[in-house]
Formats: C-alpha cells, structure tokens, sequence
C-alpha cells in the first residue's frame, strides 16, 4: 500500500485573496451625482435578507479631500443616534425617504456635505463607530466604515436595486466620466 505525503499547510486557503463579508455577501449598488451634485456618489449594498448598507461610492468627491473631518448624525431636529428599533420586524426605526439625510460630514475648513440615504425604508441603525473613529469612513467605506443599515420591503427593494447602477454599469460609467475630463 502507497502513502501520500499530505502537508497540513497545503490546505489553507490564500489568504491575500479572500473577500470580505460585504464582498460575499451584498450585492453593491450605486447612484452618482445625487442631487445633480458632481461626484455626489452613493452606494447601497443589499443582502438578500433586505438589508441595506448605506456608504459613499468610491468616486465620491469626499475621498479626494484631504482635510480632517466629523461625522455628525444629528441633522435638524433629528438625531440619528437615538434611534431604537425593536423585535424581529426592526419596529420603532426612524422612517426614511430617498432625501432623508443620514448623517452630514464636517470638515476642518467648515465645509458640510449631508449624506442622504437614497430609498425609501427605515432606519435600523447608524454606524456609531463613525463618531469615534471616523478614518473607517475612509479606510474601509464598504465593510467598517458603512453610514447606515436600513430596511425596505421587498418590492422596494427590489425596485431601488432595479433603479440603481450595478457594478459593472458604475464602472463604465465612472470610466466614460473621467475620460471626458
């Protein structure tokens, strides 16, 4: 009888190449120019379970301001910190609308730009780590550093990922953007 060598080590995977839960788990959607604002762009991540992480896309002007900056959840007479939602179906969770402002980020040089949360839903929660570390915004907007949770029905959720760019359609359209330029 032949034995074969088996090295233990031979069976992990590689380890630079794994995707984050994010990644394996959402599908990412995105809106540019909110507000007909440029590079105003957001992305919302959706599980299927009809959650939705709300953060700034990629090719958001905020990524290429190099001042140090706040994330503020209290916006008007709202604040989004206070927010409690309860039991299973998530009831209690401050209601949303496409405009409702998530959070506004301040900035060293007393510039603010307010975040909205682009659907219809409720609220589930604020990443309140933002308010302490606000860097994860930057370092790591599509895993730590998301804005917000909400929660949509499914027929609206369904019909805000329909209305929204997939990947590969932001891609090309941030591509065909700054080849213009």
């Amino acid at each position: 009888m032949k034995t074969m060598d088996f090295n233990i080590l031979d069976s992990i995977p590689d380890l630079d190449n794994l995707k984050t839960f994010t990644e394996r788990y959402f599908s990412k959607r995105y809106l540019i120019n909110v507000d007909g604002i440029k590079n105003n762009d957001m992305m919302i991540m959706f599980h299927s379970n009809r959650i939705a992480l709300l953060s700034l896309a990629p090719s958001h002007s905020f990524f290429s301001k190099n001042e140090n900056y706040k994330i503020n959840f209290n916006v008007g007479k709202i604040d989004r910190l206070n927010n409690s939602v309860k039991g299973k179906s998530k009831k209690g969770g401050q209601l949303l609308s496409p405009k409702s402002v998530i959070c506004k980020i301040e900035f060293s040089d007393e510039s603010v730009f307010e975040v909205p949360c682009c659907m219809k839903g409720t609220l589930v929660e604020v990443n309140e780590e933002l308010v302490q570390n606000p860097l994860l915004l930057k370092n790591m907007p599509d895993s730590d550093g998301f804005i917000a949770i909400m929660l949509a029905s499914i027929a609206i959720s369904e019909a805000t990922k329909s209305e929204l760019l997939t990947h590969e359609e932001y891609i090309k359209c941030i591509d065909c953007s700054v080849n213009k330029e």
